[in-house]
């Protein structure tokens, strides 16, 4: 096990369109007793990454006292927020921990007060941000690309750099959870990858450094230099990443999350040692429904049938002529 990634609350203040996690308020979460017992499990099975995302984690009150818990166990630090709830307060605990703060917006002003349905969240948001950069805090921006800010994301980008903004993470929209019924707002194969190239110039033109954290998630089959790199290995068989909700439910990979063909047991049930002995990845494997094209495509070893889930009818429906599905989580610096 290398990282814990942690849905400490199935509570948000927003209701975002495309949310995977899809929470429902409706969970009896895990006490902040528990917490630290799985996170001190986790460290003697070799965890070195505790990240925390939600709902909306700073809706809880006990997380300066989980993070100063990772902190003793000498975990690095993350945490997925939208930014609006944080204090003053706040900030004084994280400058004493230093954790990566990733702050999620979704475009300009009036597209992410839309989208995630709370007008005045993106002012609550930014003001969150400037203190951070004032405060020199290890901060960045979260955007899910989609259909809504494609066209907006380069112009926006350039916009925050300007204010002092230096990280960004670029995510793949996930058709999982209410994105189930929002597929129209995916992006195509081309539009990502044309994305990735814009970006990968900005950065290498900059005249400072500028971090972008891109979910590569196709590559496309004409490059000759090909390769699979250890780190696109899944977790659901590497075992590298232990996932675990706000009710003690465990999974095997963040894009899991909820889906009951891969829960792994429950926290509150059973210790986490016991849960991760008898996860055994390759009798999971074996559930897992396959497309005939998978078995016939000359790809199969590079591929290795994509992401299972992405899987529609047992193929990963980024698949297609020109790119191979990758790990969507699969994160190049460019």
């Amino acid at each position: 096990m290398y990282s814990l990634d942690l849905c400490i609350t199935d509570k948000c203040n927003s209701f975002c369109e495309h949310c995977y996690v899809n929470p429902t308020s409706s969970m009896e979460e895990l006490s902040t007793e528990q917490i630290f017992n799985l996170l001190t499990e986790c460290s003697e099975m070799g965890a070195q990454n505790f990240h925390v995302f939600g709902g909306e984690p700073f809706l809880r009150n006990d997380l300066e006292e989980i993070f100063s818990h990772a902190y003793d166990l000498n975990y690095t630090l993350s945490v997925a927020t939208n930014g609006t709830l944080l204090e003053q307060q706040d900030f004084e605990w994280i400058q004493k921990f230093n954790p990566f703060i990733g702050i999620t917006f979704h475009g300009p002003k009036n597209l992410h007060d839309s989208f995630c349905k709370n007008k005045g969240n993106y002012d609550k948001a930014f003001s969150a941000l400037t203190t951070a950069l004032k405060m020199n805090l290890n901060v960045g921006i979260i955007t899910c690309v989609t259909q809504l800010n494609f066209n907006e994301y380069y112009s926006w980008m350039e916009s925050l750099v300007k204010t002092g903004v230096s990280t960004f993470f670029i995510i793949y929209f996930s058709p999982l959870g209410r994105g189930e019924q929002r597929t129209d707002l995916q992006v195509t194969n081309a539009e990502w990858f044309n994305l990735y190239q814009t970006l990968s110039e900005y950065s290498l033109n900059s005249p400072i450094r500028i971090n972008f954290y891109f979910e590569q998630s196709i590559i496309p089959k004409a490059s000759h230099i090909f390769n699979v790199p250890p780190s696109l290995l899944c977790a659901l068989y590497s075992k590298s990443n232990c996932v675990v909700d706000a009710n003690g439910d465990v999974y095997p990979c963040i894009l899991l999350l909820r889906n009951s063909a891969f829960r792994l047991g429950n926290f509150n049930i059973n210790s986490l040692h016991e849960i991760w002995d008898r996860f055994k990845p390759n009798s999971w494997a074996k559930k897992i429904q396959h497309s005939a094209k998978c078995d016939q495509c000359d790809y199969l070893r590079r591929c290795k049938r994509g992401c299972p889930a992405y899987y529609r009818d047992g193929l990963d429906f980024r698949c297609d002529a020109k790119n191979f599905p990758i790990c969507p989580l699969y994160t190049r610096i460019i």
